[in-house]
């Protein structure tokens, strides 16, 4: 047999168990919380592209960055772009379907790493944005240079590139690049 103090406990959850369900219905509308709507993401590779100087053609030109990484060790490669002297200051713009706010570029190198010295973000009308500048790690090879974008109302559809190979001495190969942000 159930002792007085028990029922009285049992009692006193039925009672809040019901007030709960009560005050639930007296809510406004519908209770359940409204979803906020979050932008869509979108990440591309480049599908065009030029430079200050490329090795050779077809090997090694500008194209070569287009797409999807192809190249998964650390080598001299002729499928991705590569300058013409390896030694000094250079540069590759890459230009993209469609525009978005950036949120990162992600620079897959191939050789040569350690010679990305800034990252530029250019729309259609030819506006720039200083996105990233420093000195990029030269490991692992092959690597990815993620550039994380600072907030930015710019929508960008070309990305840029500068290298100083004087850093490593040597060519440095990128083999693909992709731009990732909203629409």
């Amino acid at each position: 047999m159930m002792s007085r103090s028990w029922r009285r406990a049992a009692a006193f959850f039925v009672c809040l168990i019901a007030v709960m369900a009560q005050s639930c219905s007296l809510l406004p509308g519908d209770a359940t919380p409204a979803s906020t709507a979050t932008p869509a993401r979108l990440a591309q590779w480049a599908a065009g592209a030029t430079a200050s100087s490329h090795y050779a053609r077809p090997d090694w030109s500008p194209n070569r960055a287009n797409g999807a990484p192809e190249i998964t060790v650390c080598a001299d490669d002729a499928r991705a772009w590569a300058s013409a002297r390896g030694g000094g200051v250079e540069w590759i713009e890459l230009t993209y379907t469609r525009q978005v706010i950036a949120t990162e570029i992600a620079i897959h190198q191939t050789f040569g790493r350690g010679a990305v010295s800034r990252v530029t973000i250019l729309d259609d009308a030819g506006n720039r944005e200083v996105v990233w500048e420093g000195t990029d790690d030269r490991e692992p090879c092959p690597g990815v240079l993620r550039v994380r974008v600072p907030p930015t109302a710019m929508r960008a559809g070309t990305v840029r590139i500068d290298l100083d190979e004087s850093r490593t001495g040597t060519w440095n190969q990128i083999d693909a690049v992709e731009l990732v942000g909203t629409p």
